[in-house]
């Protein structure tokens, strides 16, 4: 999911304590609605890791943009 510094209304915040490795010298957010693959370039440039709390609320949020089958 993307990470970005613009808050908008269902965006997830992310706590400077959130942050396992690395981090933001800005405020930042998720936007679960955002989905997009990683390239094997971005695995050399890594902004940091989020912790897991951060990371299933994220995939909780995910799941309210996805259809669920019955």
């Amino acid at each position: 999911m993307a990470l970005t510094t613009q808050k908008h209304p269902r965006g997830i915040s992310i706590p400077d304590d959130a942050w396992v490795r690395g981090g933001s010298q800005k405020s930042a957010y998720v936007s679960p609605w955002y989905v997009a693959t990683m390239k094997h370039r971005d695995f050399d440039d890594q902004q940091g890791a989020l912790s897991d709390e951060i990371v299933h609320a994220a995939i909780r949020e995910l799941h309210e943009y996805t259809a669920t089958s019955e």
